[in-house]
């Protein structure tokens, strides 16, 4: 009788203690999971990272060009329509010098029409030849001087040789005292405008010796 009291209670203990065991096990297996699921959720440095420097989808690479591109359009519309009025305003700045230069000009000369009108009024009158023709050479004196500062100056041809680029040889003529190609008759005298041919010179040259 003592003996099976002894064994039950002995089955007892053990019961319990395994019943512990299992228990302490169970929770540090729900330990041991949560720990896992808290380490699984965590982002590493190395993950984020990746995150952050992801390649651009094509998506992305199409827009930044369309941006772009937009952007390259909206610049050249601008630069042309500058360009545009820079040439309408250079345009007009050179039309209105060039009007401006005429209309100074056309105010000098209209002072040598007014000298010839009253030289021809003088010869009409009865004016004495002579000063008919010193008020004539005064007259011509003045419109050279005007012209001249207008940029006209005209250059000497005879005695020169001859250039094409001067000269316009209408014949040759035969002097033995000079040099072949050179000018011995001048026609029409030639003119510069500023440091440009304005005309060529009418000219006569030396033929050459046979």
């Amino acid at each position: 009788m003592f003996k099976r009291k002894m064994k039950k209670q002995e089955e007892l203990t053990k019961a319990e203690e395994v019943k512990q065991d299992s228990a302490e096990a169970e929770a540090a297996t729900d330990e041991q999971g949560s720990v896992e699921a808290g380490e699984s959720t965590e982002e590493t440095p190395a993950e984020e990272e990746a995150v952050e420097t992801a390649p651009p989808t094509d998506e992305d690479r199409i827009a930044t060009l369309e941006r772009q591109l937009s952007e390259q359009q909206d610049r050249f519309t601008r630069l042309a329509a500058e360009f545009d009025n820079y040439k309408k305003r250079t345009s007009r700045e050179f039309t209105n010098l060039i009007k401006s230069a005429n209309e100074e000009l056309i105010g000098e000369l209209l002072e040598v029409l007014d000298n010839f009108d009253r030289a021809f009024e003088s010869r009409e009158k009865g004016a004495d030849i002579e000063a008919y023709d010193k008020g004539m050479k005064l007259v011509y004196n003045r419109l050279l001087e005007t012209l001249n500062r207008a940029g006209l100056k005209k250059f000497e041809s005879v005695g020169e040789k001859f250039d094409p680029n001067l000269h316009d040889a209408l014949m040759q003529v035969e002097d033995e005292e000079k040099e072949a190609d050179t000018i011995a008759q001048e026609f029409q005298p030639g003119y510069y405008l500023n440091d440009k041919v304005l005309r060529h010179a009418k000219v006569g040259v030396v033929k050459g010796k046979e």
